[in-house]
This record gives C-alpha cells, structure tokens and sequence, in this order.
C-alpha cells in the first residue's frame, strides 16, 4: 500500500510510518527522503530529521 511522503509529497511503498514526538500525529517519510535526511516539519511545528 502506497502513502504520500510528508517531506516530499511523492507517493511511496517504501516508508516508514511513525508518531509526531510533538503532538503524535503520523508522519509518514519515504526511503529516499530518509537516506538523504530531508527535514520534515509537523503541523505542530516539530521540525525533525
């Protein structure tokens, strides 16, 4: 099952899919946006690795 990346916006079936430290919304980050350490930012305004 594909999901959309929070950092990029691409669709991805390769992710991971974890819980904003913040405020414990999904985040959901495709494999590339994690190898190349794209920082993502919550709605909450978390801003991660």
């Amino acid at each position: 099952m594909a999901k959309r990346c929070s950092t990029c916006g691409k669709m991805a079936n390769k992710f991971a899919e974890f819980p904003c430290p913040g405020c414990g919304e999904h985040i959901v980050r495709c494999y590339h946006c994690r190898e190349i350490r794209n920082k993502y930012t919550c709605k909450c305004g978390f801003e991660g690795p």
